[in-house]
């Protein structure tokens, strides 16, 4: 069987089903919690370096006290966060993207995830140990004193500045997040007016460019293809459309593929969608959003 045909089949046996749903939201939940684990732990480090540098070494104190859980910490919420974001956000989005029938996805979770990183920040920094002498490295044993420079300061300060990043980072992340589902709304209701009004038309596949990505151990795999389809719009002008096929399943093993466009404006490239079955359903159409 063609791949493209099996994939199509065992996402229509699979779409609707309420476990990939209920697996999605479980898998958004703890997308949040690992990155909340992972602001935790980046201010376990931060807050490590800080009393490094702001106090002095011979200060008695317990650096197994330091940070929320003490440098034990660091580890666990750092590396345990990073993978849980990244394991949990790929899952989510595969099972959510299944459940729908292989429809694009708006971004969720991974918004709420960098508001939760941030808040992390935040947190872990008011679990600091204050300085023996704000200004002053001081030494209780030799009575070397020293001022603090410009670096002491600095880390002083992170309580005010590393939860200030993270808001920065969140706010970025927000503001691409809503323009990313502002352009998915659009490209799907454009898909949906086409559907009706639009014409389809027999394109040719004139150059298929395989990407691949690369593990630690140095073997490669295919991740999906850039794909050119030539086609002719009613007034009898060639275009060429660049669209990304997502995964090795979904790279066009056939020399042709069905275009959808605007007649009135068939050189509007958000307007234009391919796709690689003969009888497409709407999550077969690549668009502009991959």
């Amino acid at each position: 069987m063609d791949p493209i045909a099996a994939r199509r089949a065992k996402r229509l046996q699979r779409a609707g089903r309420p476990g990939f749903l209920v697996g999605g939201i479980i898998a958004g939940v703890v997308q949040v919690a690992a990155a909340l684990c992972l602001g935790l732990g980046i201010a376990a480090m931060v807050g490590d370096l800080r009393i490094g540098v702001i106090n002095s070494i011979f200060v008695d104190s317990d650096p197994g006290a330091e940070g929320l859980l003490g440098l034990a910490s660091i580890p666990v919420f750092f590396m345990g966060g990073l993978i849980g974001v990244l394991a949990a956000a790929g899952t989510g989005h595969y099972l959510m993207q299944v459940y729908s029938g292989g429809e694009k996805q708006p971004a969720r979770y991974s918004v709420v995830a960098l508001w939760a990183a941030a808040a992390g920040l935040f947190l872990g920094g008011l679990t600091w140990s204050a300085p023996l002498t704000v200004g002053t490295r001081t030494d209780p044993v030799f009575q070397h004193d020293k001022p603090w420079g410009a670096g002491s300061w600095l880390m002083y300060r992170a309580d005010i500045w590393l939860p200030a990043i993270g808001i920065v980072i969140a706010v970025a992340g927000t503001l691409y997040a809503i323009k990313y589902n502002r352009r998915l709304r659009l490209q799907l209701a454009t898909r949906k007016r086409l559907l009706t009004e639009g014409r389809k038309v027999t394109g040719e596949i004139t150059n298929v460019a395989v990407r691949t990505s690369q593990n630690d151990q140095g073997n490669r795999s295919v991740v999906g293809a850039e794909v050119i389809v030539k086609f002719t719009d009613l007034q009898g002008t060639d275009r060429w459309v660049t669209r990304q096929a997502q995964g090795r399943s979904a790279i066009p093993t056939v020399e042709t593929a069905v275009v959808l466009f605007d007649p009135l404006h068939p050189e509007v490239d958000d307007s234009i969608f391919v796709t690689f079955v003969s009888d497409p359903l709407p999550g077969d159409w690549i668009g502009t959003i991959v």
